[in-house]
């Protein structure tokens, strides 16, 4: 805590001391400018002549420093924007990801172990019914849509689309979207693939099952497998 109070003050102690060397430099400019000079053209001390002379001389250096100091000020300004604009990218991308893996994790299936009613969540959800998948349609009037399952699986599908698209339209650079696009596909590897392929394999085997979900399934699942 005494090192923070000290840091605070440091910067108060410099502002302090530059305001007391400005303050003497401008009363000594005073005394100089006004004695007697040795060539009487440097002479200035008449009065009249001194804050024209003064201001002569420091009017172009002070711009100069002035357009200067406002180039740095705008490209440090555009800098900011440039890595605000970077930030708010990748927090969006990243809000997303952390959406989609949410989303995954809340497909749940119910089951019994050892007679016992359970529920299965997430991946473990997921491997567990697609394992299975061929017990589940013996019903031949039955289309896929009607299964509970079925929506929390078309929810993480869209949430990866949308993902996806959105790491498309990004302003990021092409090193961080080809980041941001492997991290995505590494999802997909890990987490979907055996998945969506079991199903896509028995929408093929079962037309009967064929509807709108069936269909966005089978084409996601090509899409990312040409």
């Amino acid at each position: 805590m005494s090192r923070t109070i000290l840091t605070k003050r440091k910067p108060y102690k410099q502002l302090i001391l530059l305001t007391i060397i400005v303050s003497l430099i401008s009363f000594l400019s005073v005394l100089l400018f006004t004695m007697p000079a040795l060539w009487e053209n440097l002479d200035l001390s008449n009065t009249s002549s001194i804050g024209d002379t003064i201001g002569g001389i420091t009017a172009p250096i002070l711009g100069i420093i002035s357009i200067v100091l406002l180039y740095i000020t705008l490209n440090r300004q555009i800098d900011s924007i440039n890595d605000q604009k970077l930030k708010n990218e990748s927090d969006i991308i990243f809000m997303l990801l952390n959406q989609l893996e949410n989303e995954y994790n809340q497909i749940y299936m119910s089951g019994t172990t050892n007679k016992e009613p359970q529920r299965f969540y997430g991946h473990e959800a997921l491997t567990k019914y697609t394992n299975s998948v061929f017990k589940h349609y013996t019903a031949k009037d039955k289309k896929w849509s009607t299964y509970y399952i079925s929506d929390s699986i078309l929810l993480v599908i869209r949430s990866f689309k949308l993902v996806q698209r959105r790491i498309e339209l990004s302003n990021l650079d092409k090193n961080l979207k080809s980041m941001f696009s492997d991290k995505l596909q590494t999802f997909f590897q890990m987490k979907l693939r055996d998945s969506i392929y079991k199903l896509s394999d028995l929408f093929s085997r079962e037309p009967s099952l064929e509807d709108e979900y069936t269909r966005e399934l089978t084409e996601f699942y090509n899409s990312l497998n040409k």
